[in-house]
């Protein structure tokens, strides 16, 4: 079940219990920033575009977030991209929700970590991620005016048609 926290996406709730979401709320213009979450269980994304595979969501079909309030799931998706820094690699976001009302980008570290064989480290001004094997840095992110940590401009979406 996910579980969505101050800061994101990890922790394991007792069967039944819906999803949550802390750190977001709902109602904001799309943003292709991700934003890592040491607490979440799940990847978000307001964005359908940031999906290469959506498909139903099953399970409840709604998160929480932060304000008690619950936002609808619409959908569970993956997506493969290429490390910006190091293009031999490519990363996968699995099993994340489309929440269309959900106003960040979150990823779950423990998740991500598992799915890329890679790890996160955190300094004052930026983070970066690492793969586990070579130790080269794949993703690198910046602390925004907000305070958080985030990878601004991770996936790139495709061209609005005008």
């Amino acid at each position: 079940m996910p579980y969505v926290h101050d800061a994101g996406v990890q922790a394991t709730l007792p069967p039944q219990a819906p999803p949550q979401a802390n750190l977001a709320t709902a109602g904001s213009a799309p943003s292709n920033s991700w934003y890592p979450d040491s607490g979440a269980s799940h990847h978000v994304t307001n964005v359908s575009q940031n999906s290469q595979l959506l498909t139903p969501f099953e399970g409840p079909d709604q998160i929480t977030i932060g304000n008690g309030q619950g936002i609808d799931i619409n959908s569970t998706s993956l997506t493969l991209f290429p490390s910006p820094l190091n293009p031999k690699f490519s990363l996968i976001l699995n099993n994340f929700l489309f929440v269309p009302s959900i106003t960040k980008n979150l990823i779950s570290v423990s998740q991500f970590c598992k799915d890329n064989l890679v790890y996160f480290e955190f300094h004052p001004t930026f983070c970066l991620v690492k793969s586990q094997v070579s130790k080269e840095v794949l993703l690198k992110g910046l602390v925004g005016q907000d305070g958080l940590y985030q990878f601004p401009d991770l996936l790139q979406l495709p061209k609005s048609k005008s």
